[in-house]
Parts: structure tokens; sequence; C-alpha cells
């Protein structure tokens, strides 16, 4: 009878349920077009129960009661709520959200609709910069803005990228976009290793990054303007891109706070295959055996017996890790809001003796005083240290360690750094130097503005700011005294201190007046702006300090006492105009001009002028395009516009003196010849783009296609000999700057953005950009040079941008394998054989580099290799670049996977050189191996004997003797073995020339939300958890540890591109957050 009486009651409430639920049903349908919408979400109001319209824009949903409130979404259109009621059928309208296209985004000294731009430019939203683990802004561009090319100098923590818009348009001014932080100018300062005083390259550019100072956690958005037409309102300031920094602002309600913690593991996945120990022994043999070069060991008799040995590369690649908190507090009335952050950053470096800290704050505040008036103010403050190491180079840490031998253990039986392997020969121990060698650096900022809101009337408006940028920056170069054996020693140890202050502030006004009447809007901008920046540094040095334990520069010998000291400034006055014209959102011009006066350039060329203009034609609210049920949206856009390039420094026109020593005291001469006629770099860009959507912008695409052409590029002038500018540099004069060079990039962008999915539960959506880019230096008037030559690190020319070709390119010979034989030397080499026979001591071998030859002076090939055989053998800059994020989002869950690459640049792998010199005291790579390894014709033969090509010379051995040799593996592409090689196989050449090509799975996020009904009872608004895995793997043919290989910070000219000497690199990060909100 119990079950009979709860299955009855079971009944009841069920036949109740049913009662209460009502089946309710309609149509959905665009409110412009009448078109029906498809896929459009109908949601009841404070549940998980919906569904969605179909192909004709129906749908049949059950809901609860009449008390039930449906809610109607689609992307592009705005969401409705509708009470049920008594209604069973529903015909519904959606409005088109024109947020989308009246969107307010940043540009240049103001505002506008997205809809009424008619330049080129790319918003980053914020939650693109948090779907990668960045511990600078810069590092967060790479692959997700088309026309934004992004490679990162180093892996070092806190690193710089070198970024470029549209290509690189310079040769020796700045190449980097403006920054613009909530209009204010961002001011880098010192970045180089020389001018912050730190031994850590003798590049113009290091990986020490001026945005590293920023909080990426701050920023709600990026603004990137490509095109002159949007940059020209910058002027000389915007020849490189204008990256717009919008940071995050107070909002009306309740104050709500948020932190977010994260935590990471980073790693170097990749290592290089050098020899252990045992291979390391083979190889010494073998060399020894086929060349009588080296002293035979002894231990090495029988590899098989040893152990791997010390793996220099595990030692001085570490795991790291890293930390961040940032906490921030945002509210407001109607009156005030405010928008306040701290946070902290700690990342340790994965080379050993590196790392990075900041600490940021950050006040920004906005007052409405009354209808007409507010003011507010923005303002930030950063602290960074950082240990810093020179990781690449022929003195890098990293190019020590590979080379170190792997008998030499890290720690001797005392437990002190090891340096003597074996009697003879000591080295340097990478450890140690990278332990107890200090570079530290302190940095400063205070950066922010005020301003001040007028409007008299209603579409007036006055806006007048105060911006500053106080910097200072503090270095420690500490080398301490060491002993690790008889020939690795330190006696004198030096120290030295380097303080950099900067202070740079600016005024500006301008007014803003915005009218419609009809069919018609127009705007126009007026204003002037002003700024001045000083500069100083003081470094003093000494060495031969008592000990180790204290580091001051006081405790030196007094006769090693150095006090070098700087200063400089420098100042803008500009003007500026902005009016726009919209005849009924269809048509759309934009007009901009400044007028720039700069201290930088000589008196003869202090101003210029820079004009833009661009136009738009919205096709899609013509009346033909009216009833198109596709076509959400279409514009075409057209620009031209002139911008400059007043970043070349101060001082660069003027004479100047500097002091030199003589026998009689200090002495003064002129330093550099003056040339008051110094003039702007100036650009000129024409940019035609399109803009579609469709689908209700389920769709999106934009393409732009741009022609830019850089005139008057600044560079030295080439004078004849008796103008006193060659010779010594003690006495030489410094050549006048001058502006003599012309550059044309030319390229296509593509960006599609796509909804793929979107139904209740799941949605996934695809962002894409690919961006071609072809570099040309088209004239280099005023000089008789046919090209720019580019150094790897010392006087090594591995680079020539010419005349007619691309910037960087590299220039070397063509490698065409090994010779084989005396035959096929004499075949190739007709015109260079060696009067007195052939040794391979002191001239061309069997299993030498074969070079191809291609040319004489007459310009036919001559039998001889030399410089008139070196020709053009790859160009460092990508054919095109471009990154895909998918993100997918199911019920609380999100996942977003980022892929990013280059394709057909190539890379010099200069670090392969180094490890392949078939050397007898260094580790090389196992791939020496298969180097030309030489076996006797007739092992039977005797030795010595007479040289049949020259009386005078005996031969001893049976591979001194080119008649009798040969070479067992004649397919290989290495030379052969040996401490002399007089033919210079390592000569730069296309052995070294590689593939950089590459995509990365550069990031993949997975994030869960948890459901706010439990949050509530905690009173916490949102808390999310979340996992991030960045540089998870790289695909590429690339034999290096990056292919990302940018600029080259040992080339102190700055002429070359894609020179890899050991660049530190970038290493895979895994990391757990949590972002709470309440």
């Amino acid at each position: 009878m119990k079950n009979i009486f709860i299955l009855c009651m079971a009944l009841m409430l069920s036949f109740q349920l049913s009662a209460q639920q009502r089946s309710i049903s309609g149509t959905v349908i665009d409110t412009k077009d009448k078109a029906a919408m498809i896929g459009a979400n109908i949601m009841e109001k404070g549940t998980s129960h919906g569904t969605v319209t179909d192909l004709n824009g129906k749908f049949t949903l059950n809901v609860a009661s009449s008390n039930s409130v449906l809610v109607v979404s689609s992307i592009g259109y705005r969401t409705i709520e509708v009470p049920v009621g008594n209604q069973t059928i529903f015909n519904l309208e959606m409005d088109e959200d024109t947020e989308l296209l009246d969107e307010l985004v940043v540009v240049g000294y103001g505002t506008m609709r997205k809809s009424d731009l008619a330049g080129a430019s790319v918003t980053v939203s914020e939650e693109k910069l948090k779907g990668t683990i960045a511990t600078n802004l810069d590092q967060a561009l790479q692959g997700r803005a088309a026309g934004v090319t992004s490679v990162m100098t180093s892996g070092a923590p806190g690193s710089s990228v070198s970024i470029r818009v549209r290509g690189q348009a310079t040769i020796n001014a700045g190449a980097e976009p403006l920054y613009v932080v909530d209009g204010v100018i961002w001011q880098g300062g010192s970045s180089s290793g020389l001018s912050l005083g730190l031994d850590i390259g003798n590049g113009r550019s290091t990986s020490i990054s001026p945005l590293s100072t920023l909080n990426p956690s701050d920023i709600v958005s990026l603004e990137i303007l490509k095109d002159a037409s949007a940059t020209a309102i910058y002027g000389a300031q915007g020849a490189n891109g204008v990256v717009l920094i919008t940071t995050k602002r107070g909002r009306e309600g309740k104050a709500r706070f948020t932190y977010e913690t994260m935590f990471g593991v980073q790693d170097q996945v990749k290592r290089l295959d050098m020899m252990n120990l045992r291979q390391y022994a083979t190889y010494s043999n073998a060399l020894i055996a086929t060349t009588a070069g080296g002293y035979e060991q002894s231990e090495y008799s029988d590899p098989s017996l040893l152990g791997a040995g010390t793996n220099w590369q595990d030692a001085i690649f570490r795991t790291a890790y890293m930390h961040s908190h940032n906490v921030s507090a945002q509210g407001g009335t109607d009156v005030v809001k405010y928008y306040v952050s701290g946070s902290f950053m700690d990342q340790e470096g994965t080379i050993i003796g590196t790392d990075f800290k900041r600490y940021s704050f950050r006040v920004n505040l906005d007052a409405n005083l009354n209808k007409w008036m507010s003011l507010g103010m923005n303002a930030m403050y950063a602290n960074t240290d950082e240990r810093l190491n020179r990781a690449e180079g022929t003195q890098g840490v990293l190019t020590y360690s590979l080379q170190s031998p792997p008998d030499i253990p890290i720690y001797d039986a005392y437990g002190n750094y090891a340096s003597t392997v074996r009697e003879g020969y000591t080295t340097i121990n990478p450890i140690a130097i990278a332990q107890i060698d200090e570079n530290l650096l302190n940095r400063q900022k205070l950066n922010g503005n005020f301003y001040l809101d007028i409007k008299p009337i209603k579409q007036l408006n006055w806006r007048s700011e105060l911006n500053y940028d106080i910097g200072n920056s503090r270095s420690e170069q500490w080398k301490p005294t060491y002993d690790f054996g008889p020939a690795v020693q330190r006696p004198i140890n030096e120290i030295s201190w380097q303080r950099n202050n900067n202070l740079w502030w600016a005024f500006k006004n301008f007014l803003t007046y915005n009218e419609s009447f009809g069919k018609h809007s127009v705007s126009a901008m007026l204003g002037q702006e002003m700024w001045e920046s000083k500069w100083e540094y003081q470094r003093i040095g000494s060495s031969n300090l008592p000990g180790n334990e204290i580091k001051n520069p006081q405790l030196g010998d007094t006769d090693t006492h150095k006090i070098v000291d700087g200063m400089g400034d420098g100042a803008m006055v500009s003007l500026f105009t902005r009016e726009t014209y919209n005849y009924d959102d269809r048509y759309l011009l934009t007009y901009t001009f400044r007028r720039d006066g700069s201290s930088s350039f000589g008196p003869n060329n202090r101003w210029a002028s820079f004009h833009s203009v661009a136009g738009a034609w919205r096709f899609s609210n013509e009346s033909f395009l009216k009833d198109n049920q596709n076509l959400t949206n279409g514009k075409l856009r057209l620009g031209w516009g002139q911008t400059g390039n007043s970043n070349i420094g101060s001082g660069l026109w003027d004479a100047s003196l500097e002091m030199f020593p003589t026998g009689l005291g200090a002495g003064y001469k002129q330093a550099q010849i003056a040339n008051p006629y110094v003039q702007w770099e100036t650009q000129e860009q024409w940019n035609l783009g399109l803009d579609l959507s469709f689908w209700h912008n389920r769709i999106n695409l934009v393409v732009d296609v741009y022609d830019k052409t850089a005139k008057n590029l600044l560079m030295q002038l080439q004078l004849p000999t008796y103008f006193g500018s060659r010779g010594n540099s003690n006495s030489a004069l410094t050549a006048p700057m001058g502006n003599f060079g012309t550059i044309n990039n030319k390229g296509l962008e593509i960006t599609l953005n796509s909804i793929n999915i979107e139904n209740k539960n799941f949605n996934w959506s695809t962002d894409f950009q690919v961006s071609f880019n072809k570099n040309k230096l088209v004239a280099l008037q005023g000089t008789d040079a046919s090209g720019i030559e580019g150094y790897g690190q010392w006087s090594d020319v591995i680079s020539l941008s010419p005349v007619g070709g691309s910037l960087y390119q590299f220039y070397g010979y063509i490698a065409d394998g090994v010779y084989k034989d005396r035959e096929d030397i004499e075949n190739h080499l007709w015109g260079e054989i060696p009067s007195g026979g052939f040794n391979r001591y002191s001239t061309v071998f069997v299993g030498d580099i074969k070079y191809r030859d291609i040319s004489g002076p007459d310009g036919k090939p001559d039998g001889k290799i030399d410089a008139h055989d070196r020709t053009f053998i790859g160009s460092p800059l990508p054919k095109f670049t471009y990154g895909i994020n998918n993100t997918f989002n199911y019920k609380n869950f999100d996942l977003a996977i980022f892929l990013q690459g280059s394709y057909g640049n190539k890379i010099f792998n200069a670090l392969d050189r180094t490890l392949t010199g078939m050397g007898y005291w260094t580790n090389q790579l196992t791939k020496v191996m298969d180097f030309a390894n030489i076996v006797p014709l007739d092992s039977d033969k005797q030795y010595p004997i007479t040289n049949p090509d020259n009386p005078e010379h005996i031969i001893n051995n049976w591979f001194e003797d080119i008649d009798n040799v040969a070479l067992s593996n004649p397919d290989t592409n290495l030379p052969r073995a040996g401490r002399s090689q007089p033919y210079n196989n390592s000569r730069i050449s296309t052995r070294y020339i590689e593939n950089g090509s590459y995509l990365r799975i550069k990031n993949i996020s997975l994030g869960y939300t948890l459901p706010t009904s439990f949050l509530k009872k905690a009173h916490i608004e949102s808390l999310r958890v979340y996992t991030n895995i960045q540089n998870l793997v790289t695909f590429t043919k690339y034999s290096g540890y990056d292919p990302e290989v940018g600029v080259n910070p040992q080339d102190a000219t700055g002429y070359t591109f894609g020179f890899d000497l050991g660049r530190y690199p970038a290493p895979r990060i895994i990391s757990f957050g949590v972002n709470v909100s309440f």
C-alpha cells in the first residue's frame, strides 16, 4: 500500500507540473530587411533552458509559466527581453546592434566612431592580451595584428620585442612605433646596454625593453594606427606607426575589487646535439689520426670506457619559476570615478644568472565638476630590478657553455669552479662567469597626466593636458677577481656604477567641434602641443678593489678612478588639425595637417609640414544593397598621407668637441663635421582598404594594400680623405650626417574573423590574419656606395643592403660540397693552382669546401675564389607572417588556441659556424663526425717522399700527399678536420644560411568560470581558474635553438637582421592562475 500511495502522489505532482508548463512558438526577423534570423538564441530568463531559431527563423520552447521572460540574443543585434504572459505565439523583430559599427575607437587626440574611420587601424582587445603570458606589452602583440611584425630580441625575462609596422622604413633613425599611453607619449630612455653602462653586447639594440615598466594587466585595449592617413596627426613622430594604449578607468557603481595571481614554470625544450665525452674522445682520436695535429690523450684510447661527461647545456639552462600578483579597485559615482591597481611580477630566467622583478602602481581618476567641466588624472609608478647576462656573441655564456669540452667538470674536488681538464689546456668556466659577474639594472618611472575638459556648448569641447614622464636608472657592473687555475685568472677586479636620468613634459590644448544637420555630420579639431626632454648620465668606476666583499668604486686604486658624464635635451613645438565629414553614413572624408618644429634638426630644416587625406564609401548603405540579406557592412577606403621621423637623437647636425690625451695633458679637438642642412626623414604612403561583414557580423573581412616610400634617410656622408674623416679613430673627424636614401615597402594585409558556431551551450570563433610585405632600398643619393654593409659581431661583413634589393640580405659564397680529389680541385680552381704544389697546411686541399666560381674582375668566372664570387645568399625578411586564434566556449569552460608563424625568411646560423669549426680544443656538434674523411689510395706507399710539384718540400705522411688521398664520404658537406685550415672553410657562405620559417603553437589557454549561484554565498562576483601553455611546440627546419631571430644585439651599426650567435631562446611556460572579483 505504501508504494502505491507514493506512485499516486508522483503522478499527481507530474500532472500539476505539466499543467503549469506552457508551449510557445514564434518567429524572429531582422527589423531592417525583415529577413529570418537564423541561429538566434531564445532563453528562459534565469534558467539554462532555451533553444535556437531554425533556417526560417522559427522556434518552439516550453516555459515554466506565464511569468516567464524570454531573452532573445544574436551576434550583431541588440538583446531583447519579452514577457510571456498569456501569449503562445510570438513574432519578434531584432534591431542591428550599431554599437559594433558605432564603437568608439581611440585615434590621435580623441576618439571616432569605428564606422567613420577611413584610415587603416587594428584593435587588440583586453581578451586577446590576456591570451598570452606577457611580462611586457610588446610581447603580447606577436601574431595578433595584421601589418605588425614582432620578433623577440631575446628570451630573457622582461626582454624586448622588435616591432615593425608595415616593414622596415629607416636605417639609422629609430624604427620602433610611437607608443602613446592615455594620451602620453611613452618615453623609452636608453635601451642599449652600453648607454646604460652594462656589458651585455655591442649592439645598438639590446633585450632591455622600455615597455617592461608598464603593467599589461592595466590595459583595456590597443589601437594600432598603420597608414599615414591615420598617423599623420602625429607628424614627425608617426613614421613607424602609432600604438595607442588605453588603460582601465573607473565606472559608476559600487566598488569592484579584482585579484589575479599566476604561477608559472619555464624551461628550455630544445637541446643542440653536442658531443658527449665518448663522442668527443672518438672525434679527437680521428682528428689526430688524419692530421697529426693535437696531442694524443691516453685517457681517450678507449672511448667506450668513458661516461657522458659534463652536459654544459643542462648546466647553463635551468627550470625557472615566475609568479605575479595584481589587485585592483574600480568604481565611482556620477561625480567621481576611479581605478586603482598594484602589481608585482617576479620572473627567473632559464639561463642561470638572469631574472626580472617589477612593482607597479596606477591611479586613474575622473571627476565631473558640473555639466560643462570635468578634470582628471592618470598616474603610474613602476620599479624594476633586472639581472642581465650576455648570452649572445663569442663572449656570451651560452656560446662559452656549448664550446666547453665535456671532460671539464663544473666543480673541482674542493667545490671550486673547475677550469683545467688536462695539462696545457684551460678554459673559462661558463657557469662561473654567469654566476659571479654581475650586470644589474634598476629602473624607476613615473608617468601620467592631468587633464581638464570644458564644454561650453554641446558641440564644442576644449581639452587641456599636462603630461609628464620621469625616469631614472641605476646600473652596476661588477667583475670580481677569481683564480680557476694557472691560466684562468682575473687578478684585478673592476666595478662601475652609472645613473641615467630623464625628464619629459608636454603641454597640449585642442578644441573639438561636432555637429550634425540632416544627413550631414562634421567635426573639426584644432590643437597645439609643445614638449621638452632633458637627460643626463654620470658614470663612475675603478679597479683593483681590496676585495670582493664590498662593491664600492671609491675603494679602488685612485689612479684607476674614472668619472664620465653627459647631458642633452630636445624640444618640439607643433600645430595640428583634423576635419571629418560624413554624409548619410555613406560617404566619409578625413583631412589632417600637422606642422612640427624640432631642435633635433639643423636651423635650415627645423620645420616641416605633414598632410593626409582619406575617404571611405560605405556602399552597404546604398539603396541598391538595402534589401541584401547577406551583407551587413561594406566599406571601401582610400588614404594618402605624409609622416616624418624625428627619432634621431640630438646633436647630429652640429659640430662637437671631444677631449683626448696628449703628452702635455688633456687636449680638445673637433669631433664631428657640422651639417646644418640635416632634415627629416619623410614618408608618403597610399592605402586602399576594404571592410566586409556578412550575416549580421558572423564573418568580418578586412583587406588592405599599401605602398609606403621613405625618403631622405639619415646616414653618414662619404667624404674624400683630405677632409680628415678617415684613419685612426682618435684623430679622425666623424663624417657629417646627411639625408641620402630611399626605401619602399609594399604589402597586403588580410584579417578574417568568423563566428563558426553559436548556440546555447557551445560557441566557436576564429581570428586569422596574414601580412605580406616586400622591402626595397630604392636609392642612396649623394654617395657612391652601392649598398650598406652589415656586420656580425666584429668586422665580419655578413650582409649587404643593395640598391634595388631588400634590406639586410646575407652576402657571401655559395658552397657546393667539398673537393673530392686533386682532379676536382684543378678542374674547379684552374686559375689559382699553387705554383709550389699543394700543401695541406698552406693551400687548398682535398676535403676543403668547394665554393662556387661566379665571377672575376671582368665579370666572368676566372677559376679563382675571391671577393668577386660573393653574392646574395638569402634574406632574413619574411615573405609573410601570420597568426590564427580559435576560441571555444562550452558552458562555463573556455579554450583558446593561438598559432603564430613566419614564412620565407632565412637565418644566418653563426652558432653553427662556431660549433662546426673542426677545432681540437673546443666541443663541437655531433654532426662534425661526418667531416670530410681523408683516406689513402695506396696504404702501402712509404714516406717521407719528395713533393713532385716542389722538390724543396718533403711529404712526411700519407695524408699530406694530394696524389694519394681521396674521401671515404665524398657526398659530405663538412670540410676536413684540422687545427690549421688555410683555405678558410668557415667563410660566410650558404653553409650557415638556414630556412627560418616556422609555425608555433604560441598559446593554449583553458579556463573555467565558477557558476554565480555557487559564489553568491561567499559574496564573490566572479571566479575563474585557468592554465596556459606558451611556446608549446615549434615546427621548423631551423637547426638552432629558436627560429625567432631578429635584430642583432652584437652589431653596433644595426645593419644586420636574422643573425644568430647564441641568441637567448624563448622558453616554454606552463602557468596556472586565478582571477576573482568581488
